[in-house]
């Protein structure tokens, strides 16, 4: 950061200056390393200019600003009546949203209150490192920074010797992030301050799979739809990128049934928070959305997870043509076929299918072609024809790559 500071941090008054004539050089003394050097290491005081050369007074008030909110987060300052160390990241994540030439400055800052710190409190060091955890995991910097940014985060991460090299090397992924995805929409909630001010990275996330299927996946305030789809997929043996490219993840709201399809690049933890601050109920769903990929039939969960994808939508009659005026004997084959294959689904032994029990196990734009008799009795034809040792999970995935996949892909 030496280079950096020497070429954009702003001089004193009476230091020389490049373009200065010969006379004015003369009148005031040069800039020295130990000048330079001062000027990136760690400081007790609040600064009284901005670090870096902004081009108004307003902008060199708010640097100061954003200095004392990273003075008070670190412990080095003491917070405002009524403040918490939550509000001064929120009002230092309101001072780089709004004006975006100070995001280079807060890096500046943050830099320096975690370089050669010297403070009385045993803290300070790692509450700058945790807050420039979060700030990387919202804004980039620009083009003329990124370089000494990247090359001063990837020093401190490959430096087992320090002590917070772990959290620089969370910085170095969040920021790397940021430049792919364009960083946090939503300010974070409190209790993920508060649990990243206490070295709590990762969130225990829940997300649900067709069937009743649940994972927990350990959730980074970086993470993304892509990574949680990607993590998923392996679950079910889904190795390829372009098959894993199928699938979408999306929020369900029970009480109101809504459904939301999720982008790639949205941020797991925006999303839950924006879902918890309108205080909705919701869960995160993992679905296949396109089907160029034939199925298959080599992983329970991935049979499972599929099978109670697609019954839903066969039952619903979304995965036949419309309502024939006549069944043909070729299609009441197909159809009673798989009803037995729903019924055994449901269970592990044979048992009769009663006319009741029938109907659920047919598309409803069908269903009301034949009496309830006539279905229970076909299907418990088709029965009798299916190998009674076959189970539950023989059944589905019989269901699936027998006949459903004529129905759903062709």
């Amino acid at each position: 950061m030496m280079e950096f500071a020497m070429l954009y941090f702003r001089r004193p008054k009476n230091i020389s200056n490049v373009g200065d004539s010969l006379t004015t050089q003369r009148k005031k003394k040069e800039w020295t390393w130990k000048d330079i050097s001062d000027k990136v290491k760690y400081t007790e005081r609040p600064i009284s200019h901005s670090l870096l050369r902004l081009d108004s007074n307003e902008a060199d008030k708010l640097a100061q600003d954003a200095f004392l909110c990273i003075m008070r987060y670190m412990g080095d300052e003491n917070l405002k009546r009524g403040q918490t160390f939550t509000d001064c990241v929120y009002e230092l994540l309101m001072i780089c949203h709004q004006y975006h030439a100070l995001r280079d400055e807060v890096y500046c800052q943050i830099i320096r209150q975690t370089t050669s710190n010297k403070s009385s409190r045993s803290d300070s060091l790692i509450r700058g490192w945790r807050l420039f955890s979060i700030v990387t995991a919202y804004f980039d910097c620009s083009q003329v920074l990124k370089p000494y940014l990247f090359k001063h985060l990837i020093e401190m991460a490959n430096d087992s010797r320090r002590a917070y090299h772990g959290t620089a090397h969370i910085c170095l992924q969040n920021l790397a992030k940021t430049f792919k995805y364009g960083g946090r929409k939503f300010l974070l909630s409190g209790r993920e301050v508060e649990a990243i001010t206490t070295g709590k990275n990762l969130k225990r996330q829940l997300y649900h799979l067709p069937g009743g299927h649940k994972k927990v996946v350990n959730t980074k305030a970086v993470t993304v739809v892509e990574e949680i789809i990607q993590e998923l997929c392996l679950e079910l043996n889904i190795r390829s990128p372009t098959e894993q490219q199928e699938f979408c993840l999306c929020y369900i709201l029970e009480i109101e049934n809504i459904m939301k399809l999720l982008s790639n690049d949205e941020y797991i933890l925006d999303i839950c928070t924006e879902l918890e601050h309108k205080k909705k109920e919701y869960f995160l769903l993992l679905k296949r959305t396109v089907w160029i990929h034939p199925l298959r039939l080599d992983n329970i969960l991935y049979i499972d997870v599929m099978f109670f994808q697609i019954v839903p939508d066969y039952i619903e009659g979304l995965l036949i043509a419309p309502k024939p005026a006549t069944l043909s004997a070729a299609f009441l084959e197909e159809v009673s076929f798989i009803g037995a294959l729903l019924h055994l689904s449901d269970c592990n032994e044979q048992t009769k299918v009663s006319p009741q029990n029938a109907m659920n196990l047919l598309p409803k734009t069908i269903v009301t072609m034949r009496s309830g008799e006539q279905w229970a009795e076909r299907i418990n034809h088709k029965l009798c024809m299916i190998d009674a040792n076959m189970n539950s999970t023989e059944a589905r995935a019989k269901f699936l790559g027998s006949f459903l996949v004529q129905f759903y892909l062709d």
